[in-house]
């Protein structure tokens, strides 16, 4: 499932609690003696938690209001919305969290050989010159800034001859170039091998690349 079917789904879960909320503060209302049903609609038509908190609010006055202090103890067995409201708001959380990421201008996506990064490869986020043996690819771009970066891997013998078809670029060059952190990305250890002389560096048309000796090759997005 794509992250806006998740967030789909977690919304409707919800829903569905928010619904039981409104049930629960519909019997507390009306053990309360308050207008029950304007209630309801109060807390389930506001969004998020704006209506509960307003009930919240009214029923502690009038809990506090209750000449006897029976009150005090009405209908508390029974209100499990505490219980709910937790559960809800991880779920509402949840859903933005997957709508969120639904609409972040940063995409990331790993294939495991180079006949399943084509698509990605003619939309120019991955190097069109990356031999076919590659795998373990990963990539990661923000359409906004258009900054894009990636790692493969290649065996040390077709990691050589790759290093042969590059254009030679300056070190300082390279570590100007900037990148989106991914687990994958270890921007900080790259630099630091990149200082210390153990990447072999090179371009080719749009790209910029990093090779270590086990054939691991990093690659950023120049455009």
């Amino acid at each position: 499932m794509n992250d806006l079917t998740l967030a789909g789904v977690f919304y409707t879960f919800y829903l569905i609690t928010k619904l039981l909320i409104t049930v629960d503060v519909y019997k507390d209302s009306k053990s309360l003696k308050l207008k029950s049903g304007l209630w309801a609609l109060i807390v389930m038509l506001f969004p998020n938690y704006i209506g509960f908190v307003f009930y919240l609010i009214i029923r502690t006055l009038k809990i506090a209001k209750t000449a006897n202090g029976e009150g005090k103890n009405i209908n508390m067995k029974n209100f499990k919305t505490p219980i709910l409201l937790i559960i809800s708001i991880l779920l509402l959380g949840s859903a933005y969290y997957f709508l969120g990421n639904f609409f972040n201008d940063v995409s990331s996506s790993k294939f495991s050989s180079y006949q399943d990064a084509k698509t990605t490869i003619e939309q120019g986020w991955v190097p069109a010159n990356m031999p076919s043996t590659a795998k373990e690819i990963y990539e990661v771009h923000n359409l906004d800034t258009n900054i894009g970066n990636g790692t493969f891997k290649l065996s040390e013998s077709e990691a050589k001859k790759f290093i042969s078809t590059l254009n030679p670029i300056k070190k300082g060059e390279v570590l100007k170039i900037e990148s989106i952190d991914e687990k994958w990305w270890n921007k900080e250890e790259i630099k630091k091998n990149i200082e210390n002389g153990k990447l072999s560096l090179g371009e080719k048309d749009d790209f910029v690349f990093a090779i270590n000796s086990n054939g691991t090759v990093y690659f950023w997005n120049k455009k």
